[in-house]
């Protein structure tokens, strides 16, 4: 009877950490627009949650209609919601997750160089190493996060202006808090 119901313990112990993490890992995300009569297309604002932090990416179209976005991190407490950098979502060990999404955009940015059609935009680009807190970060799903890169460049090379990272949520969960 007793080892029984140490097992039971056990069991719904570690029942209760699964439903838990399951929890921590859920992702609700909204999209909405609304009308400014300063431009002439919707401005698209999407808020994903995920762990007790509200990712907010909001879009305004240039006047060809081509969308740019800003990025806003917010820390959400019991009484208040906070804006945070980027790494202070992550823990120490977040510099190997910068290495990893660095990485990916060097092979992107060298990949892209070597077409013919855009090379003359990718010259604009002044490719570097970029930290953690210059990306904006959004879901593109429950299960995938993009790391957006905004290069600086002119709106004559907008097709390359931007670029995105993507990884699965179960490759960024070891650099979470």
């Amino acid at each position: 009877m007793r080892y029984t119901l140490i097992i039971l313990t056990l069991l719904l112990t570690f029942s209760c950490k699964v439903k838990a993490q399951e929890t921590d890992l859920k992702i609700v995300c909204n999209e909405s627009t609304k009308k400014d009569p300063e431009y002439s297309d919707d401005i698209i604002i999407k808020t994903c949650e995920f762990k007790n932090h509200l990712f907010k990416s909001t879009g305004i179209a240039d006047y060809k209609g081509r969308y740019s976005y800003k990025y806003e991190l917010f820390e959400i407490d019991k009484k208040d919601t906070i804006k945070i950098k980027n790494s202070d979502f992550f823990n120490q060990n977040a510099i190997e997750l910068e290495k990893i999404v660095n990485d990916k955009l060097k092979t992107e940015y060298e990949s892209n160089s070597k077409i013919p059609e855009i090379s003359d935009c990718m010259k604009w680009i002044d490719f570097r190493y970029y930290k953690l807190n210059e990306f904006g970060i959004s879901f593109i799903d429950k299960n995938q996060v993009e790391f957006n890169i905004d290069y600086g460049i002119g709106s004559a090379c907008f097709n390359v202006s931007s670029s995105s990272i993507v990884l699965d949520l179960s490759e960024i969960e070891k650099y979470l808090k």
